[in-house]
């Protein structure tokens, strides 16, 4: 384990460049916002990805599944990381990332867009993959080693869905080994990984197995959250008065 200090992000799912800027503003190193299962579409990226490098934080987009020419555009709107998901073969792997790089290293269309804005002391935008399923886990090594690539992303609910056929046991031991073995490969090709705390629980384990790049909460989690939190302590003053609800 090395004492690397942690990148902390959070995760975006609402169309809403003002939730955007209250969820980033409170001091995250980064931010992804999810095409994958949010509510936002492509016409909300760019307003959100000003609100959010705006805020002087990285700005990641996860794109849908598959879409590789979605992480080629969003390369080209700015973004400073780029995310595919569920990459479970080298060929995938080497697709993707294909889509994301230049020629010769790969074939990305030339059309920087907004990412020509970005300004030339801003470091490489970069590729993360993600390996979230059973093959995913199999091809781990081959994939880690995809010339091109800069970090994986584990999918650590889907990756227990797909090993034990539930995700309710996203801490067990089936999920950990696999996580380690993932960890082992980005290590030995010198990748950096992330993953998806969500609770506690879980962002101590994965500081435990050596990841360090941690988004730690989804927006919609913390507003939910939030206000199950504010109607409990307001109803358990009511109580306490001796008011009946």
């Amino acid at each position: 384990m090395t004492s690397t200090s942690p990148s902390l992000g959070a995760w975006l799912t609402l169309d809403s460049v003002f939730a955007v800027e209250l969820m980033v503003r409170a001091g995250f190193d980064w931010a992804v916002i999810d095409l994958q299962h949010g509510a936002i579409g492509t016409d909300a990226v760019v307003p959100l990805l000003s609100a959010v490098q705006g805020a002087g934080v990285e700005a990641w987009v996860r794109t849908q599944a598959t879409n590789y020419a979605q992480a080629n555009w969003a390369l080209d709107m700015g973004a400073d990381v780029v995310v595919v998901p569920q990459i479970g073969s080298a060929a995938q792997a080497r697709e993707a990332v294909g889509f994301c790089r230049y020629a010769p290293e790969g074939h990305r269309s030339w059309g920087p867009v907004r990412a020509a804005l970005r300004p030339a002391s801003a470091p490489p935008q970069r590729v993360y993959l993600m390996i979230e399923d059973a093959n995913g886990l199999a091809e781990a090594e081959n994939i880690c080693g995809t010339p091109g690539l800069d970090g994986i992303l584990i999918g650590t609910a889907d990756l227990t869905l797909s090993l034990a056929g539930s995700a309710s046991d996203i801490l067990g031991g089936a999920t950990f080994d696999a996580v380690r073995r993932i960890v082992e490969a980005c290590t030995r090709h010198g990748l950096d990984v992330a993953a998806y705390g969500g609770s506690q629980e879980m962002t101590t384990a994965c500081a435990e197995n050596g990841i360090r790049t941690i988004a730690l909460a989804a927006d919609y989690e913390v507003l939910h959250e939030g206000a199950q939190a504010a109607l409990a302590q307001a109803r358990g003053t009511y109580v306490a008065r001796g008011v009946r609800l």
